[in-house]
Parts: structure tokens; C-alpha cells; sequence
């Protein structure tokens, strides 16, 4: 059923959370994984602070940030669990570039963590979290 498996991640625990129950999915349907991160553009005055730098050195290191945040990842999935490692720089706003990946990749679920919001009487989800649980095509598993 679920053989192929999309866990977005980002850096909090959400998506330790997230990463541990797709990486168990995964493992225990002999299922893949492919663990995907979006790395966002660099705040404004990031940007303005990169105008002194070489082109494309701001993009470069928050991309190179990602691949190091994916390897720290796939370290903590099932062992033999086949997994493929994606940083994506978002072009798109990051929901949107996690159905789109999941699309691209043809996986069968996607799981990512379910921010909590604050010190509300009951659970509210994250943007992220609820765009994606409406525009995908496939299952959203979510995951606190």
C-alpha cells in the first residue's frame, strides 16, 4: 500500500517526530523513503548583506545547510530502510514544494510534522501542515 514514502522535514522537532513514524512506515511495508527539505530564500536583509558577496553564495550555503540537515536525517531512519535524500530551494511556498516533489516522486504518502499553534484550547495545525493535507493527492499522514 504505502511503498513509497515522502517525509518532509524541516529543523524542529515536528519533524524528528516525523522523520522516526515514516522512517518506521517505510521499514515495516518494505517500503523507500525519500526525505525532502526546502531550503528558503534568505530574508531581505540577508540579501542585502549578500550583495557583498560572490553571486549565488547566499543560495549556495543555504543549500549546502539543507544537504547537511538531510544527512543528519537519513542517520536517524531504520537501517535498510532505501531512502533518497532531495533539497529543494524553494521557489514556491514550502507546502507548495512538498506536494509538487510528491507529485514529481509518485509516492504513495506524504508525512510531515503538525505545528502546533500556541495556547490554543485545542490543536490547530500548522499552514504547512494544513495546505499540504488539502492540495495533495496522495495521503497525509501528520505526525506531533
Amino acid at each position: 500500500m504505502f511503498r513509497k514514502v515522502l517525509i518532509a522535514i524541516d529543523e524542529d522537532a515536528h519533524a524528528e517526530a516525523a522523520l522516526r513514524y515514516g522512517g518506521e512506515l517505510a521499514h515495516d511495508l518494505d517500503g523507500q523513503v525519500v526525505v525532502f527539505h526546502v531550503v528558503r530564500p534568505p530574508p531581505t536583509y540577508a540579501t542585502q548583506a549578500g550583495m557583498y558577496l560572490p553571486e549565488g553564495e547566499l543560495r549556495r550555503a543555504a543549500t549546502e545547510h539543507g544537504r547537511e540537515v538531510l544527512r543528519q536525517a537519513a542517520e536517524k531512519l531504520p537501517e535498510g530502510v532505501p531512502s533518497r535524500l532531495v533539497v529543494k530551494y524553494g521557489e514556491h511556498s514550502e507546502w507548495r514544494e512538498i506536494v509538487l516533489e510528491a507529485e514529481r516522486e509518485k509516492v504513495d504518502v506524504i508525512v510531515l510534522g503538525a505545528h502546533s499553534q500556541g495556547n490554543f484550547p485545542r490543536p490547530v495545525l500548522g499552514s504547512t501542515a494544513e495546505k499540504v493535507s488539502r492540495h495533495a493527492k496522495v495521503p497525509v499522514l501528520l505526525v506531533r
